[in-house]
C-alpha cells in the first residue's frame, strides 16, 4: 500500500479503505462422513452487493472466494501458491460450452456402469460417489428441484430455527434449518448479496451447461428459502457430504482492500490456453 503523507492523504486513505456497513458470518463446516478430513472454521464478509468468503484449515487460510456484484464476477485466491483467478459470466459460460461434451460422456459412463452392476456392488460404488460429494445425476440436464418446509423447529447455537428439505425429484439433496433474518445480526443487510449471488451462479450454470443442469435448479430453490440458514447439511445419495453451522456474527467496518486480491499476488488465466475440444473423449 502506498504511504500517506498530510492531511488530505490522509482523508483520502480513509474514504478508500473504510466501510461502515460489514458483517463478519462465522461457519463451522464439518464432514460426517469422511473421518480423515479435519472440520473447517470459515468467514464470510459482506458489505452492500460485495461477499467474501474464507476456507481455513487448522488455523490457516488456505483459499478465498470473493463475489463482486457490482462487478458481476467472481475471484478465486489461491494463498498456497499466491495467485488468483477472474470469473465472468463470458469466461464460465465458454468454459462450460468446452467441457460440456466431456460430462455428458462422463455421466453416460457412469450410469452405464452402475446399471450393469450387481445391487451390492452398486450400493457399494453410489456410497464411495456420495463421500466424495459426486452425484451422476447433478451432471445431467434440467431437473426439478422442490423446497419443502416440514415445520419441524429446533435451536442452534441459540438461534430457533425451523427445517427445510431440498428435494431432487425422490431424492433428498439438502437440508436447512432457517431462522428468521432479524435474529442475526447484519443478514437483513446482507440478504440481497445472498440473492444476487444464487442469481448469478444460477444463470451461469444455465448459460455454460445444457439444460441448466442440478446446479442451476439447486441455485434456484435456495431462494424459495425464507430467513437465514443457520444449519445446512448437503447430501450426496442419501449420505450427508457436508454439514455447516453458524456459530457467530460481527457487525463491524471493513476496508475495501478486503474485497480485492492481495497486491503481491500474480493473477492467473481462470481458462488454460488451448483448451482441447475433445476433452474427456
Amino acid at each position: 500500500m502506498l504511504k500517506v503523507l498530510g492531511l488530505v492523504s490522509g482523508l483520502v486513505m480513509g474514504i478508500q479503505t473504510t466501510v461502515c456497513a460489514g458483517v463478519v458470518f462465522h461457519v463451522e463446516t464439518t464432514f460426517p462422513n469422511r473421518t480423515e478430513v479435519p472440520s473447517r472454521t470459515d468467514a464470510m464478509t459482506v458489505d452492500g452487493k460485495k461477499l467474501k468468503m474464507t476456507m481455513n484449515d487448522a488455523g490457516n487460510t488456505q483459499s478465498t472466494v470473493i463475489y463482486r456484484g457490482d462487478r458481476e464476477e467472481i475471484l478465486l485466491i489461491n494463498h498456497g501458491d499466491h495467485t488468483w483467478r477472474a470469473m465472468d459470466k463470458d469466461t464460465m459460460i465458454n468454459l462450460g460450452q468446452q467441457i460440456s461434451p466431456a460430462m455428458e460422456q462422463m455421466q453416460k459412463r457412469m450410469e452405464e456402469a452402475l446399471k450393469n452392476m450387481p445391487p451390492e456392488r452398486r450400493a457399494m460404488m453410489e456410497k464411495m460417489f456420495a463421500s466424495q460429494g459426486v452425484n451422476p445425476a447433478m451432471l445431467g440436464g434440467k431437473v426439478e428441484m422442490q423446497v419443502k418446509k416440514t415445520g419441524e423447529t429446533q435451536t442452534i447455537n441459540g438461534y430457533p430455527c425451523v427445517k427445510y428439505e431440498t428435494w431432487r425429484e425422490s431424492e433428498k439433496v439438502a437440508e436447512h434449518c432457517v431462522t428468521d433474518w432479524k435474529q442475526v445480526p447484519g443478514s437483513q443487510g446482507a440478504r440481497g448479496v445472498f440473492q444476487d449471488m444464487a442469481a448469478f451462479s444460477q444463470e451461469v450454470w444455465q448459460g455454460a451447461f445444457k439444460g441448466g443442469g442440478g446446479p442451476a435448479s439447486f441455485f434456484e430453490s435456495i431462494g424459495k428459502i425464507e430467513g437465514y440458514p443457520v444449519l445446512t447439511r448437503i447430501f450426496s445419495n442419501g449420505t450427508i457430504v457436508t454439514e455447516s453451522r453458524l456459530t457467530g456474527v460481527e457487525e463491524k467496518s471493513v476496508s475495501v482492500q478486503e474485497f480485492d486480491p492481495p497486491k503481491d499476488y500474480v493473477k492467473k488465466d481462470f481458462l488454460p490456453k488451448n483448451l482441447p475440444t475433445h476433452m474427456g473423449q
